[in-house]
């Protein structure tokens, strides 16, 4: 509505003001002078006056109801013109170029600049955290043989000047509960005990550390495998083995690694082993009561610089009159060497020259190229290596019964002489998670000894002795680790050897495959499961049986399993399933393993 009369109201003041004074003026002004345009004048100027008189009243009845609805006929439609576009595009042409000149003008100036040096304050270097020590801690633990196992582990703490600890043991198998079945099905007494006591501690200095310890330990074995075909019965008393133990060692080491000061580390030790019978052999061949004793000083000097070095290694060992043979022996090593070190090429070059006696004999040299060749392909990730070595190995009293806890008493071993081992392989990471190392080699050695059974010391078999041979041995080794996860940890190893003796048929009580296996998950560090497995392959025996020549002894496995759960920080609880498979296997002729046993105890840390 309001605005149909604002139209209205427009156009009415367009014609009000055609016939304004100011529009007559005009026009009387421009054509005063022109008879004809007053005539016009005078007619416009009447019918104006007329329109006016006409629309007076009608626009004075209006303005009394301004409420009053306006229609109009058309709607107002406005229009633009088309617009007349030059399609003529502007082109300048021009003939002549002004190739400007530019004149640059370096005037220099010299700007005074006033540095202010505002003291920095030192940083402050926070220690990293550091685990909390215990001063020890108690574990112990039961076997379902009525077998006690317990640990204690004491120790000091963080101390700047010195560290002491001590370490005490016992594991044995009490009452007649641990007995295996033979072959003839007569179970046998096949117990043991373990016992041990070690006291250890370092002194610290600036550049240096002074470190030592000193333990003695007991050993009991029963000898309880025999050949089932003599008609024979093994008492208890009879086939019982004791040994004992010393150990004692002293030594300084410098703790400044640096390449270019000189690092050393100079050691003494001591071994005593030793053990007596309670009973003799075949009840006429050896007295009883006889005390087999070994004393062993080693002394052992290593110099380097990262660089240049070498090492230098004296063993004396001597035996009491109960051993038949080597009585008193010794050896002695000197192993210079070079080595060159980069991101990309490890070579090392030297040799090992040997010296040694054994009993009555003469004294005697050898001389071992060491050389090693080692190149980074792919940094990290495909390492190959070349070498070339020997070295002669003393066979100590001890060393053998740790390897064979059922030797014959006093039993002596000639030294070992590797005269050559050449080798190569690969080694490296594919991730941070996958490693491996591969390695082939062949080894010739002389005098290897070989365990069989002692039908002279007991007609039973229930001994061992050994027998030497040269070896010729192509193996291969393999390992490989695989952490997919934080809390879990794969490992596997397998070592192949390939026996060729020059006088025996086989290499004795050696499996020709060896495997290991082992998984370790972490749940939360509350929870600690461990998986566990053990392979040999085919072993052969030697046979003292008529038209008997070797026995063969088949290939074993042996599958564990242990979980910790643990309750607080300081306790915890455990428990292992040891062959939980329950497989029988011979790990020695006539000696078969035991088989399933479970252990569970718990851990206190103080």
């Amino acid at each position: 509505m309001l605005l149909k009369n604002k139209n209205k109201m427009t156009s009415r003041w367009k014609l009000n003001n055609r016939f304004s004074g100011s529009y007559v003026m005009k026009l009387l002004k421009n054509k005063k002078n022109s008879k004809k345009n007053m005539v016009q004048f005078l007619r416009y100027y009447i019918t104006g006056f007329l329109l006016l008189i006409a629309i007076f009243p009608a626009y004075t009845q209006e303005t009394d109801n301004l409420n009053k609805e306006l229609i109009l006929v058309r709607p107002y439609e406005p229009s633009v013109m088309d617009a007349q576009k030059i399609s003529i595009l502007p082109d300048l042409k021009d003939t002549f170029r002004v190739k400007p000149a530019f004149e640059n003008i370096i005037r220099s100036k010299r700007i005074d600049t006033r540095l202010d040096v505002t003291p920095i304050t030192a940083a402050k270097l926070q220690p990293l955290p550091q685990k909390k020590l215990h001063r020890g801690y108690i574990k112990v633990g039961f076997e379902t043989a009525a077998s006690p196992h317990a640990e204690v582990v004491l120790n000091t703490l963080r101390n700047k000047e010195y560290a002491l600890g001590a370490i005490l043991n016992y594991d044995a198998s009490l009452f007649d509960f641990e007995k295996v079945k033979l072959e003839n099905g007569e179970r046998v007494e096949a117990g043991y005990s373990d016992a041990g006591a070690k006291l250890f501690g370092q002194k610290f200095f600036r550049s240096s550390y002074l470190y030592g310890d000193a333990g003695i330990s007991g050993a009991t074995r029963y000898n309880y495998g025999y050949n089932t075909e003599i008609d024979t019965t093994l008492e208890k008393d009879d086939i019982r083995k004791k040994y004992i133990f010393g150990d004692a060692n002293i030594g300084i080491r410098s703790s400044q690694f640096k390449t270019d000061e000189l690092n050393y580390n100079v050691q003494l030790g001591y071994q005593y082993a030793g053990n007596k019978t309670d009973s003799h052999g075949d009840w006429d061949t050896i007295p009883t009561g006889r005390k087999f004793n070994e004393n062993t000083i080693r002394i052992n000097a290593q110099l380097d610089n990262n660089m240049f070095g070498g090492n230098i290694d004296f063993e004396h060992y001597s035996r009491s009159n109960a051993f038949d043979s080597l009585k008193n022996n010794f050896a002695l090593g000197i192993n210079p060497w070079f080595i060159m070190d980069n991101d990309s090429i490890r070579f090392e070059v030297g040799m090992r020259i040997s010296a040694y006696k054994e009993g009555d004999g003469n004294l005697q040299y050898k001389i071992y190229p060491k050389v090693e060749f080692q190149f980074t392909l792919l940094k990290d990730i495909f390492i190959p290596f070349v070498g070339i070595d020997g070295n002669l190995k003393t066979n100590t009293y001890r060393s053998l019964i740790e390897e064979n806890p059922f030797i014959t008493p006093g039993l002596s071993v000639p030294i070992t002489n590797t005269k050559m081992q050449i080798y190569a392989g690969i080694q490296g990471s594919l991730t941070t998670k996958f490693s491996y190392y591969l390695r082939i080699g062949f080894t010739t050695s002389d005098k290897e000894h070989l365990f069989v059974n002692d039908t002279t010391y007991s007609k039973a078999g229930n001994y061992f002795t050994i027998v030497t041979d040269d070896l010729s041995i192509f193996s291969f080794t393999g390992e490989l680790y695989y952490n997919p996860i934080e809390r879990l940890e794969l490992r596997l190893k397998a070592d192949y050897n390939n026996y060729q003796p020059s006088k025996e048929k086989y290499a004795w009580h050696k499996p020709g495959l060896t495997t290991e296996f082992s998984a370790k998950y972490n749940l939360y560090n509350k929870i600690l499961l461990s998986f566990d497995m053990y392979g040999m392959g085919v072993r052969y025996a030697k046979a003292f049986e008529p038209d008997v020549e070797y026995k063969k002894l088949k290939s074993a496995f042996d599958f564990n399993f242990g979980a910790e759960y643990r309750y607080t920080k300081s306790l915890s609880f455990f428990f292992k399933l040891n062959n939980f498979t329950g497989s029988k296997y011979y790990r020695w002729n006539y000696y078969p393993s035991k088989r399933f046993s479970a252990t569970v105890g718990f851990t206190y840390s103080l």
